[in-house]
Order: C-alpha cells, then sequence, then structure tokens
C-alpha cells in the first residue's frame, strides 16, 4: 500500500500538470479567438481578388478556358504535386494523424495509376512522417504557432510552386488540409490548385464599367491577378488549417484535464483512506497498550 507522502507527491506532481495543461488551454483559446478573426478579413480580401480576376476574365473572348492567358504551360510528365498542412507541434489529437493518412491513401492510389508525386509539406509534422515513409519531399517550410500567418509567407510558397510548375517539375497541384466546420469539428479537404479551375469566378458582369482603366497591360494584370488567387486560396486554407489545429488542441487540453481531475479525485479519496486507516491502527495500538497495562497491574496485586 502506498504511504501518504507517496500520495502527496503524486497530488502535486498532478497539480502541477494540470497547471500547465490550463496554460497551454488559455493560450491556445487566444490564438484561436486570433486565427479567426484574420480569416474573416482574409476571405474579404480573397473574394475582392476574385472578383477582380472575373472582371478580367470578362473581357476575354472565351472567358471559360481552364488556363488564364500567359500562364505557361506544364510538362505532361511532370509529376503530381500535394501541398500537405499539418502542424509543427502535437497535443491536438487526431489532428495531424488523420490528414497524413488520407495524403499517403491519396499517393497510393496516384502512384498505382503510373503518376510520379511530389510533396510540398507546410509543417513540420508531416514531413517528419512522409520522409519517414520514403516519399519525396519538394519543398519544406514551418510555421510558428505564436502568431497568425502573414499573407507574405502564403506569397513566397506559391513563389516556389510557380517556379515548379513553370519548370515542369510538376503538372499538377492539389492542397490537402483540415477545414474548419465549427468548434471542434473539421473536415480534410482536397482541391485542386493548378491547373487553375476558374468557372466558379468567370461571372461576366451585368453592366461592364465603360470607364474601366487598366494600370498595366491585359494579360500582365491577369496572370498576377491569377497567382494572387491562388496566394489567397492557400493563405485562407493556412488559416482555416490553424484554427482548426487550435481547436483541436482546446478539445485535447479539456480532455487531458478532465482526466486529471479524475485522477486527482481518486487519489484524494485513497489519501483519506490511507490517513483513516493509520489513525484507525493508532487507536488499535493505544488500546491495545492499555489492555496490556490493565493485565499486568492485575497480576501484580494479585502476587
Amino acid at each position: 500500500m502506498q504511504s501518504l507522502t507517496e500520495v502527496q507527491n503524486h497530488l502535486a506532481g498532478l497539480e502541477d500538470i494540470r497547471h500547465l495543461l490550463r496554460s497551454l488551454r488559455a493560450m491556445s483559446a487566444i490564438r484561436w479567438r486570433r486565427a479567426r478573426m484574420h480569416l474573416h478579413t482574409a476571405k474579404i480580401y480573397a473574394a475582392s481578388v476574385d472578383a477582380q480576376l472575373g472582371l478580367m476574365l470578362a473581357l476575354e473572348a472565351s472567358p471559360g478556358r481552364h488556363i488564364v492567358a500567359g500562364l505557361s504551360a506544364p510538362a505532361a510528365t511532370g509529376a503530381i504535386g500535394l501541398i500537405t498542412l499539418t502542424s509543427d507541434r502535437g497535443l491536438c489529437g487526431t489532428f495531424n494523424a488523420g490528414l497524413v493518412s488520407q495524403a499517403l491513401h491519396l499517393i497510393q492510389r496516384w502512384q498505382r495509376q503510373g503518376h510520379m508525386v511530389k510533396i510540398i509539406s507546410l509543417g513540420g509534422y508531416g514531413e517528419r512522417l512522409f520522409r519517414k515513409a520514403g516519399h519525396e519531399v519538394l519543398h519544406t517550410e514551418r510555421f510558428p504557432l505564436t502568431h497568425v500567418i502573414s499573407f507574405v509567407a502564403a506569397r513566397d510558397v506559391i513563389t516556389r510552386v510557380k517556379d515548379f510548375y513553370e519548370s515542369g517539375a510538376i503538372s499538377e497541384l492539389y492542397l490537402l488540409y483540415n477545414q474548419f466546420l465549427s468548434f471542434g469539428r473539421y473536415e480534410s479537404v482536397l482541391t485542386r490548385l493548378l491547373p487553375p479551375d476558374l468557372t466558379r469566378i468567370v461571372t461576366r458582369p451585368r453592366v461592364m464599367p465603360e470607364d474601366l482603366i487598366l494600370g498595366s497591360a491585359r494579360a500582365e494584370l491577369q496572370v498576377f491577378l491569377l497567382w494572387e488567387h491562388l496566394a489567397t486560396r492557400l493563405y485562407l486554407a493556412l488559416i482555416e488549417s490553424l484554427v482548426s489545429e487550435h481547436s483541436a488542441r482546446l478539445q485535447t487540453m479539456d480532455a487531458a484535464i478532465s482526466n486529471i481531475d479524475e485522477r486527482v479525485t481518486d487519489l484524494e479519496l485513497r489519501y483519506h483512506a490511507i490517513r483513516q486507516e493509520r489513525i484507525t491502527q493508532e487507536v488499535l495500538e493505544v488500546q491495545s497498550n492499555l489492555q496490556g497495562r490493565g493485565s499486568r497491574s492485575g497480576l501484580s496485586h494479585l502476587i
């Protein structure tokens, strides 16, 4: 049976762990709210970019094309590129494992179809698992959790993607990430980035502006808006993934704190049981001593 000192030390250790978990939960809650605010702002900017790109495509004779004029065509034999968004740290339940598992399933399916697959891993967790599984990681980047990812970082990734695409390293590009649904709920989403499918945003305005002034050549502006559109899509996915990650981490922290509370309750009951047993044992020892003394005094009187 454990001693009182062992139970007290165990309780003190659990209290330290509970304090740490509560601190982590508080930080994740702050970052979760901050990321949700940035997500709202990013959606506004993304809608504005799509509207401008839609206007430019509406000026073309055949706006339904999937590849914008001026965009370099990829090599026909290029590999399929897959961007995966995972976290750098753990303690977020199945957030990473579920997404990596789906990515590995996609890679196996494409490889069975005869395609080569190259991975762009955004997040240290995914990079470690993909390299361990023997897959080629074309590019990797880690984003700190202390602040929300900047749009500049998304642009830098898209610039690298543009080089890979135009050099023929990849002929198609897909994005796999966890999309935020509600607190504690997210789902893996696979979307194609390249070649770009712009059918959803190619809409001819009801009234075309007569005094439309372009500050640069139409083709150049069109290509710029295309890559800006792709950068906003990646940026939205990064923030969605970050919001989902912090939401999953909050749930994990809540479950861990609840488990700690249950263990503390059990230990406190055990502590009181051991303490009561010791008190009972001491009372029995005192009573036994008193009875022994009474017996000896009676014998001495008879002698």
